[in-house]
């Protein structure tokens, strides 16, 4: 039996099987080839698919309500519960979430976690691998001092959503800041764009990040 992994974006579809530790792709169709995608899949047989989304809208954080265990966030079809739904930002903070100085760190104080691709800020505040917080905008909005001003207050729980989106940047979300988290001070940042962090934390690469989800599911 096959593991799967599709990668969803806006105009595409690309899949890629797992082999000897390892994702290759096999193929892509376009938004338009619906058929040929469904056909080729059931023509694989997998038994575990992994469906990760690039289009998620920020919405999707609201979890964080409901929850602060991201694991509880993971979707699955009503169907097959070994197809797995995820975004993009789930993915990359399992990965993070992996490394060994951050699982060390977050478990002693608060920490920050900042993702930015394509100039898109996305961070999150996480304690002892739960997530109270998470917020978004596009860096393109933000000047660098009101990037550290909008940091500092989402890190103490105080950043309002409303103040998020009058900047044109897609929200905030906070739950239950815990006192113990001491401000998640700590940051560390994955990034295409260093000169737009100047001081702002520990710069760390992520990789093999859709391997690491194979791992995450098969040790729980």
């Amino acid at each position: 039996m096959k593991t799967i992994y599709i990668e969803k974006k806006p105009q595409s579809a690309a899949i890629f099987l797992y082999a000897e530790n390892s994702f290759s792709k096999i193929n892509e169709f376009s938004c338009g080839e619906t058929d040929k995608y469904t056909e080729f899949i059931e023509s694989l047989s997998p038994q575990t698919v992994f469906r990760c989304s690039h289009e998620t809208p920020f919405q999707f954080w609201d979890n964080i309500r409901k929850s602060h265990n991201p694991f509880e966030w993971i979707q699955h079809s009503t169907v097959n519960q070994n197809w797995y739904f995820f975004d993009l930002r789930l993915e990359i903070l399992f990965a993070a979430l992996s490394l060994p100085k951050i699982q060390e760190r977050n478990f002693r104080e608060g920490i920050t976690f900042i993702y930015e691709k394509d100039y898109n800020l996305f961070a999150v505040l996480i304690y002892k691998n739960e997530i109270y917080g998470a917020f978004e905008h596009s860096l393109r909005s933000l000047t660098p001092e009101l990037l550290k001003k909008d940091l500092e207050e989402f890190r103490y729980g105080w950043l309002p959503h409303e103040e998020v989106l009058k900047q044109n940047g897609s929200g905030c979300i906070l739950k239950n800041i815990p006192a113990e988290a001491e401000g998640f001070r700590p940051t560390f940042i994955c990034c295409e764009h260093k000169e737009l962090f100047p001081e702002l934390g520990r710069f760390i690469t992520l990789e093999n990040t859709k391997e690491n989800m194979v791992k995450i599911f098969a040790s729980a």
